[in-house]
């Protein structure tokens, strides 16, 4: 089957189900050709609950910017001494003097973009194949670029995503979190509701949204790595 005919043969089938069911059947039906990414946000910690109970040996990449947070490293090496799950360290395959000379020493200030690029979009690029598809951690409300987000969908990349907490919102997630009593990232409770790379994060004031933390002061609010099919819609 095509990329088309795999999403219109499981959309009718995910659609309704839960984030455990949703990963049960996206695993059965696909098998190694699926993978996930994650950051250790508290999405991706409500996702990785899933994963662990349903599905433990997905494998998983952290992308590794070199420019993660203590706390999210901490929280990285917690989960994986904690959960055995199948977590991978993802990283640019150029040596960093390659990359500085690149980039920059400071490009997440003068050219944030590029930045992303080579620290993580072309990471994950490296990594994906033709039929991969990407287990996300994306939700609607995250963002006015993820409210169009489907359970499953084909992303302006090409590649087959599925959202399994795509119609959570951030309440749901801390929520099940609580009730769960799972880890997450000291962070969010110093007002960081979205933690990427230290230069380019800062807590958010009240009333912000959950991304206006991220690139403060710049029009940019994706690192790249999720690209929806049609970015100029209304509904994206």
């Amino acid at each position: 089957m095509n990329k088309e005919e795999v999403v219109a043969k499981l959309l009718p089938v995910l659609e309704g189900k839960g984030p455990g069911d949703i990963i049960s059947i996206a695993s059965q039906e696909l098998g190694d050709r699926l993978m996930m990414t994650t950051a250790f946000g508290y999405s991706g910690i409500v996702l990785l609950s899933f994963v662990k109970d349903v599905a433990p040996n997905l494998p998983i990449y952290f992308i590794d910017t070199g420019f993660h947070f203590e706390e999210t490293l901490k929280l990285r090496l917690k989960i994986m001494a904690e959960w055995n799950i199948n977590i991978q360290r993802l990283a640019s395959t150029r040596f960093k003097k390659d990359l500085d000379e690149i980039l920059g020493r400071e490009a997440y200030r003068t050219n944030p973009d590029l930045c992303c690029y080579h620290r993580k979009v072309e990471p994950l690029l490296n990594l994906m194949k033709e039929d991969t598809v990407w287990l996300s951690a994306t939700r609607r409300d995250q963002s006015p670029t993820r409210v169009g987000t489907s359970v499953i969908e084909i992303d302006g990349r090409g590649q087959i995503k599925i959202s399994p907490l795509f119609n959570w919102t951030s309440d749901d997630c801390w929520t099940y979190i609580r009730k769960y009593d799972l880890p997450y990232n000291p962070l969010h409770d110093q007002y960081y509701p979205s933690i990427g790379c230290y230069p380019c994060t800062n807590p958010v004031d009240e009333g912000g949204t959950e991304r206006s933390g991220r690139w403060t002061g710049i029009d940019k609010i994706e690192c790249g790595l999720h690209v929806p099919l049609n970015p100029d819609s209304s509904n994206d």
